[in-house]
């Protein structure tokens, strides 16, 4: 009995130590149950990847690198094969980079969320490929000879502006700066007291600003009284010419005047009224002085004259002897 208990009990221990050892080894082939395979495809090469490295999506571990090998129809590129899981998100426009882990060179498959393809039968998900796009290093490695060719370039022109003639112009150049800060330092000196008596100048400048404004009211009043002075001018205009249109009236009525009483030379044989008076004036001075001569005839009448020739008393004058 006792044999068999040791029989049994080895067994057991047999059976528990091939359990360890199956699970150390799935441990150990990171064993994540279902996964599904894709193909990374570089082109300028893969440098510290190795297999079973580990692929990562936004940095959550989600399978390994299986193996590592050329592309039999392009010796150009390298074929990753990676397996992942299968519940892992693998976008259609998903790509590929090499992220490197701290300072040991070791690198690992980093896939990030590009944009998806144009056209569909295109994308990972049908062609089960995944394009490697150039790392850093990879970069830096392209950029290297062009910095380097522009750093030589530069280094030429800084020696070409540095030659033996332009260091020459800038010593010229440094004295005349030179001379011209020697310069600005004796204006700015001489300025200084022009400067002390900007303040006074403000002041004085104030009192001609308020100045300027009482003249200028002064000039409004003026001008206020200009216009009353024009308004009255034109009122006295308008006088004068109301005169001069009654001067007018009166030069005419003058000239009616003198046009009854002398006539004009147009008319002369027309009897102007100072004509007729001078008449009536002499035809009263004749009766007055036949008056004067026969004051009888005033109640007697006038005596008649002596008889003309013809008539009944005519008598001839005798002749003297």
């Amino acid at each position: 009995m006792e044999n068999k208990a040791h029989a049994l009990a080895t067994g057991l221990f047999v059976l528990l130590l091939s359990a360890a050892l199956v699970a150390v080894v799935l441990w150990f082939r990171g064993d994540r149950g279902a996964t599904q395979s894709f193909t990374v495809v570089s082109r300028s090469g893969v440098p510290g990847l190795n297999v079973k490295a580990p692929v990562k999506l936004r940095g959550v571990v989600i399978g390994k690198v299986d193996s590592i090998r050329f592309d039999p129809a392009e010796a150009r590129q390298i074929l990753v094969d990676i397996d992942v899981d299968a519940a892992a998100p693998i976008a259609p426009g998903t790509v590929a980079k090499l992220g490197y882990q701290g300072i040991t060179g070791l690198s690992f498959i980093d896939l990030s969320d590009g944009e998806p393809t144009v056209a569909p039968e295109q994308s990972v998900v049908q062609t089960r490929r995944i394009p490697l796009a150039p790392s850093i290093l990879d970069q830096l490695t392209d950029i290297g000879p062009k910095l380097a060719a522009n750093a030589l370039e530069t280094m030429k022109r800084i020696n070409l502006v540095l030659s033996d003639n332009n260091q020459q112009q800038f010593s010229q150049t440094l004295a005349q700066l030179k001379e011209a800060s020697a310069g600005l330092n004796q204006l700015v000196s001489e300025m200084h007291p022009t400067a002390q008596a900007l303040p006074s100048l403000v002041k004085n400048a104030d009192g001609l600003v308020v100045a300027g404004q009482k003249t200028l009211g002064s000039v409004d009043q003026l001008t206020v009284k200009g216009g009353e002075m024009v308004d009255a001018y034109k009122a006295r205009a308008t006088e004068i010419e109301k005169i001069g249109d009654a001067a007018a009236q009166l030069q005419a009525s003058i000239k009616r005047i003198e046009l009854s009483l002398v006539g004009s030379e147009e008319r002369p044989r027309e009897h102007a009224l100072l004509e007729d008076l001078s008449r009536a004036a002499r035809a009263l001075e004749k009766a007055a002085q036949g008056l004067a001569d026969q004051p009888q005839s005033l109640l007697l009448g006038p005596q008649p004259g002596p008889a003309g020739p013809g008539e009944a008393g005519f008598e001839p004058a005798r002749k003297e002897k």
